[in-house]
């Protein structure tokens, strides 16, 4: 890859309740985490989206070193990598975003790749299924368990199309004192298309 440019000018960012419930409501979900709590949890991909569902990324990874933060909290986001190419299949780009609570210390982190320039459909319907899909994992097994969270995208996705969603859980273990399972994931289309796949891992009681 060329062009990489490393850009460590900080964003203070302070979460906001109601945009965390318009998210939640975006990505069709009724967990009351994010919809009836007091200071609703963040979704997996809320931080990088900026409080919104829109961008084409082919793959991402948004990692909680803990919790996820909640409305209220107050964060600074640094982007530590913004890399630009050219792949076999087109441009390509990279990036990873830290975010730290007030006291410096690192809670999460974001990062996406882009291969190839995304069709218009899918530059539209791709963001959603990835939503979609993780609302489908945080409702299973909770939103305020979430760990880490992975995704994949396949294949474009109508805008107005449905995302049937299935997982399975892939092992147990403890990792930094806690319970963990890993998850599998997938998203497919009316056709029976997989479209978008995932992994997580969550915390357990």
């Amino acid at each position: 890859m060329s062009d990489i440019a490393v850009a460590r000018t900080p964003v203070h960012i302070e979460l906001d309740t109601d945009d965390i419930r318009v998210f939640a409501a975006a990505a069709q979900s009724l967990n009351p985490a994010y919809r009836l709590a007091e200071h609703p949890v963040v979704p997996p991909t809320f931080l990088p989206a900026g409080g919104r569902i829109a961008a084409w990324r082919t793959e991402t990874d948004h990692r909680f070193f803990g919790p996820p933060p909640r409305a209220g909290d107050r964060l600074t986001a640094i982007r530590t990598l913004d890399r630009d190419g050219a792949g076999p299949d087109g441009p390509t780009s990279e990036s990873l975003t830290q975010y730290f609570d007030r006291t410096g210390g690192l809670i999460a982190e974001s990062w996406s790749s882009t291969a190839g320039a995304p069709e218009p459909v899918a530059d539209q319907a791709a963001p959603r299924a990835v939503a979609l899909l993780a609302t489908y994992a945080t409702d299973w097994l909770g939103a305020e368990n979430i760990r880490r969270f992975r995704t994949r995208v396949l294949r474009p996705l109508p805008p107005a199309a449905t995302v049937s969603c299935v997982g399975h859980i892939t092992q147990h273990y403890v990792q930094d004192g806690e319970a963990r399972v890993d998850v599998t994931l997938a998203g497919a289309d009316a056709a029976g298309e997989v479209v978008v796949r995932g992994w997580a891992s969550f915390a357990r009681d």
